[in-house]
């Protein structure tokens, strides 16, 4: 794009009167929703993105909404300074975002940008919630090669962001029509009914398998695959069980932890206990657990109690070690699911996790 056409496209905010959003500064949705269509009548190619900041229900359920609305405010910022004058920054609501990019559409050029800006934003802490590790992720496509309408590049962009999230969160999609095409955007309510159906599926494969063992093994091929979990295993008090490593997984061997710290560290409540960035060990003193888990390539790692009443088995033990990873309540949940689904076999079947 030349830069007299450029200009004139950013003329385009005059007649809006720079309307922004009262919190965060950055141009309001309806704003960013008519320069998109914009650039499309006057065909300039373009790409445009979704941002959504990692759970963030976390934040508001946890610190409440007023902590909620500066994690926003602060996270604005942080993006403003990212794109600089590259991209033109609203907000569409909540804590999600959208960026038009003007005249980058080429695959490597749009890669490079996004790895520099989710580099840039990548763990940063406000000043007021410092134990706060906030992430994003993000999805973009681009005009005119992925959509040739505003509904369409919506569309495609959300399909991105949501192969995000499913990912794993804190990263981001560049959508692709061979990869992405097929991916379908579920409303609130189908999403509540897959969640039934995954968690229904798990009791299943360990009531319907041949024997316990087996059931297992499907499980935990089933969680690997759904969730990308780069390994998952039942670690007892002297070794690791059952343990499947995903195809993809950067490390290929992974072996028994034997310090007590996470297990210790299991919510009676929760019933789990939950790490997204195994580098905090050192903040808490456990430079030597951290030390043992990056010998393993392990970023990020969950364990879920195997018990029934008072009688404790074992741990599911899920482990990602291609980045560090947001653990959703939802991924943790099934892993929670699993753990009671096995815990109840084990004791109906009046038998240990090593006899099987």
């Amino acid at each position: 794009m030349v830069e007299d056409d450029k200009e004139m496209n950013r003329d385009f905010f005059k007649s809006l009167q720079n309307q922004t959003d009262s919190l965060t500064g950055l141009y309001a949705r309806d704003v960013i929703i008519s320069y998109t269509k914009h650039l499309i009548e006057t065909g300039t190619p373009f790409s445009f993105a979704l941002i959504d900041i990692d759970n963030f229900k976390h934040v508001n359920d946890n610190y409440g909404h007023s902590a909620g609305d500066k994690i926003i405010s602060f996270f604005a910022t942080n993006l403003k300074n990212a794109f600089g004058e590259r991209a033109v920054l609203g907000r569409f609501g909540g804590d999600e975002f959208m960026v038009v990019i003007e005249g980058i559409t080429d695959y490597d050029a749009v890669w490079s940008l996004c790895r520099e800006v989710l580099r840039s934003i990548d763990g940063k802490t406000s000043p007021e919630f410092p134990n706060l590790y906030i992430t994003c992720t993000l999805g973009l496509s681009r005009f005119p090669k992925d959509a040739q309408t505003y509904e369409e590049l919506f569309e495609t962009t959300d399909k991105a962001l949501y192969r995000g999230k499913i990912k794993g969160r804190n990263c981001f999609i560049i959508y692709l029509e061979e990869k992405h095409k097929n991916i379908k955007l579920h409303g609130s309510n189908d999403t509540t009914i897959s969640s039934m159906q995954l968690h229904t599926e798990i009791f299943k494969m360990i009531n319907e398998s041949p024997n316990l063992a087996e059931g297992i093994k499907n499980v935990f091929s089933f969680l690997s695959s759904t969730l990308m979990i780069d390994h998952i295993s039942i670690q007892t008090d002297k070794k690791l069980i059952f343990s499947q490593v995903y195809t993809l997984s950067r490390t290929k061997e992974f072996e028994f932890i034997g310090d007590p710290f996470f297990v210790k560290e299991i919510s009676p409540v929760l019933g789990c206990y939950y790490l997204n960035d195994v580098t905090h060990l050192k903040d808490i003193g456990q430079s030597t657990l951290l030390e043992t888990c990056e010998k393993q390539g392990i970023k990020s790692t969950v364990y879920a109690s195997i018990a029934f009443n008072d009688e404790v088995f074992g741990y599911i033990r899920a482990d990602s070690s291609s980045k560090i990873r947001i653990w959703q309540y939802s991924d943790m949940d099934l892993l929670i699911t699993a753990a009671n689904a096995i815990a109840m076999s084990l004791h109906y079947q009046n038998k240990k996790v090593e006899e099987l």
